[in-house]
């Protein structure tokens, strides 16, 4: 009798056992593939960096230094010596306020007739926004806008001779003088390689560029006679409108 119980109730255990494995074989059919697609992106979490490289970027980043490098050359000229340096801050990677300070002297040969020496010097400073854009990972381009301010000061003499009276000699020469105008600037610039790098990243702290300038004069009065020859940080003062080019080097501090 027991031995007949015994193999109806193992019986009965194999039947619910080949039962319940088709039930979970079926159950693993009826998840459609397209439910699995669909939870797909949450599992790849390389994707989420990128996601939120785009959206959190920083406020502040980044300072740089730059120096005019193409100024730097007049120092081997007699009638010229020009001096350069800014500051950038960097927002959100692509606005860049950019403030510049620079000092000129100019001593320009035979800027007046009978002129013995004229000297104009002084000191400028520049403040501006630049929008930045890039065309490939180590190189971009901007465009931006300036208001420029200088204060200085002239001096010259000059000297007319004569067969028939004493020769006529005399100074002249205007002291704080003030120029205001605006700039439009372009300009382009790229990361310097310095030395073999260990990594693919394109970014050094250095960088290489350099801008045009289209200056319009706002607001400056100038002498009659003999009139203001140069404006240190705008250039020549016989027109409103003065094209310049700048060389610079730039090191930048943050990412």
């Amino acid at each position: 009798m027991y031995t007949y119980i015994f193999r109806y109730i193992s019986i009965l255990g194999v039947l619910l056992l080949s039962h319940t494995l088709s039930a979970q074989d079926g159950a693993s059919e009826v998840i459609p593939p397209d439910s699995v697609r669909a939870y797909k992106p949450l599992l790849q979490e390389q994707e989420i960096p990128i996601g939120d490289s785009i959206i959190h970027k920083k406020f502040l980043s980044g300072l740089e230094l730059a120096l005019d490098y193409g100024k730097l050359l007049t120092l081997w000229t007699s009638f010229e010596s020009k001096y350069e340096a800014g500051i950038n801050l960097r927002f959100f990677e692509r606005i860049v306020f950019a403030g510049e300070l620079g000092y000129a002297e100019l001593n320009p040969l035979k800027a007046y007739d009978n002129a013995l020496y004229y000297t104009v010097r002084g000191s400028y400073v520049r403040l501006g926004l630049d929008y930045y854009t890039s065309y490939d990972p180590k190189s971009f381009y901007y465009a931006g806008l300036r208001y420029g301010m200088s204060v200085f000061e002239d001096e010259g003499q000059f000297l007319i001779d004569s067969e028939f009276w004493e020769d006529y000699q005399e100074g002249f020469g205007s002291a704080d003088i003030t120029a205001t105008w605006f700039e439009f600037v372009l300009g382009t610039e790229t990361y310097l390689k310095l030395g073999k790098s260990k990594t693919e990243s394109p970014k050094s702290r250095f960088l290489l560029g350099w801008k045009l300038r289209l200056r319009v004069l706002m607001d400056f009065e100038n002498r009659e006679e003999p009139r203001i020859y140069s404006i240190p940080g705008y250039g020549r003062t016989f027109n409103e409108t003065v094209p310049a080019l700048n060389l610079y080097v730039k090191y930048r501090f943050g990412n």
